[in-house]
């Protein structure tokens, strides 16, 4: 996704992939596959009462490996 360029094709297979992974319970997958896609503005819309706790706690355990924002800044 960093070269310039047509991403409609793949942003429209997550788009039917993230349902099959919420549906199968792996919240997991699905949160990791929008992050490599820098999509989880998404999430939202597959978030739903039966999976809230999960998908709150993977995101919980993924925050110490985000960057900071100050990292973001010095590397950009």
């Amino acid at each position: 996704m960093e070269k310039e360029g047509q991403v409609d094709e793949l942003i429209g297979l997550v788009d039917q992939i993230i349902p099959e992974f919420i549906d199968h319970n792996e919240e997991p997958e699905a949160v990791d596959l929008l992050l490599e896609v820098e999509r989880l503005s998404k999430l939202k819309d597959f978030t739903n009462n039966r999976n809230f706790t999960r998908v709150c706690l993977y995101l919980l355990s993924c925050a110490p490996y985000a960057p900071d924002t100050e990292e973001m800044t010095l590397t950009y």
